[in-house]
């Protein structure tokens, strides 16, 4: 019997094995529109297109492919974080990734993560229910925009519209799109487990429910909180919706009497009430990114600033944001020396370009 010849294979298992490890260069090169790397096979002069050139520069020198995913990826990292213009943010989100690998880190989802989906943005909607009352829209927009008094503004709407008709319209108006689109998308890939969100409508769950990964229970910061605790460590589904849902006004946390009932009277944070024990618990345990939340001074970053004051900085983890920066630098430092009294380290974007929070989640999940 004649033996058979060796198979000579030039692609090694390993080779295979790393093929699509670097997608967001493989769909630069085989972009047909980007011309910044090109691999082109030539007849004389006629130029032969490649179905996958990706794959035949790959292949064809994985050495020099490698060298130039590298070179990609780090201009891509660079550009997506802004280091030029934020030059710590490459620390801290190397740190953001690196515990996220391991599993520390529970997202906090804000109104802004919901508006990118498709939903009212929260100051704009406050603004257009004025239309419904008697109050001043610009009087309104100015206690919003520079007084942070977002309690007060909700509490005179509500009490000029009357709680019935309030209650009634508000679960309307915040019905979630037939299709979730923008940066929530990514958290089920990222965080495939506990989440916590200040919103009242049902973006996040639509959002996990879409990925195949819905929550296995949901529990409001009024409610059962303590079953959240021990779904953490067991890798259970479960979302904290911290003040409450759309349609159980009992449990919610909106208006000022709400946060009053919730916090502590007159913006004075009471750590024996039920959502700063709540808060605190969380706070010293586990890392949190916090996403489409402004950290204005309301009265949850108002809590964590008073943990991190009792418990000490060295004591805590360490907690991110994804923010846009002001344009103006003084508000800017305001905002800085407020998130470091509360162990929050931001990664910076620019104001207005909130793109850059889905191309930051994506880099995580690379």
């Amino acid at each position: 019997m004649r033996p058979q010849r060796p198979f000579d294979h030039e692609a090694t298992l390993d080779e295979f094995a790393g093929v699509g490890k670097h997608s967001r260069f493989d769909a630069t090169i085989d972009d047909e529109e980007i011309t910044d790397i090109q691999v082109i096979c030539k007849r004389g002069d006629e130029e032969i297109p490649l179905a996958k050139p990706s794959r035949a520069f790959y292949f064809g020198d994985r050495k020099l492919y490698e060298q130039e995913a590298k070179r990609f990826d780090q201009q891509e990292k660079a550009r997506i974080l802004n280091t030029d213009q934020f030059p710590r943010n490459l620390t801290r989100f190397e740190e953001l990734k690196r515990a996220c690998q391991r599993g520390f880190v529970i997202p906090f989802v804000g109104a802004g993560m919901s508006k990118g989906a498709g939903c009212p943005e929260w100051k704009e909607y406050l603004l257009n229910l004025c239309g419904d009352t008697r109050l001043d829209r610009e009087a309104i927009r100015i206690r919003l925009e520079e007084m942070d008094d977002y309690e007060g503004v909700m509490n005179d709407l509500v009490t000029d519209l009357g709680g019935n008709r309030f209650n009634l319209d508000f679960e309307r108006d915040f019905q979630i799109p037939d299709e979730i689109t923008g940066a929530v998308t990514l958290l089920p890939r990222l965080f495939d487990s506990c989440a916590i969100t200040t919103n009242f409508d049902r973006v996040l769950e639509r959002a996990y429910e879409s990925d195949g990964k819905a929550f296995v229970e949901k529990v409001t910061g009024r409610g059962r909180s303590s079953a959240f605790f021990r779904a953490i460590p067991a890798g259970e589904r479960y979302l904290l919706k911290l003040h409450g849902n759309l349609d159980n006004a009992t449990e919610r946390v909106l208006n000022k009497d709400e946060y009053d009932a919730a916090y502590g009277n007159g913006g004075d944070i009471n750590m024996t009430f039920p959502l700063p024990k709540l808060l605190r618990r969380l706070f010293v345990s586990y890392s949190f990114l916090f996403l489409g939340c402004s950290l204005s001074v309301d009265r949850t970053i108002l809590t964590l600033m008073r943990v991190a004051q009792h418990e000490g900085l060295d004591n805590l983890p360490h907690h991110y944001a994804l923010l846009a920066s002001p344009d103006d630098m003084d508000k800017k430092k305001t905002i800085d020396d407020r998130l470091a009294e509360a162990h929050v380290s931001p990664i910076w974007y620019p104001d207005g370009e909130h793109e850059h929070v889905g191309q930051i989640l994506a880099l995580l999940l690379d």
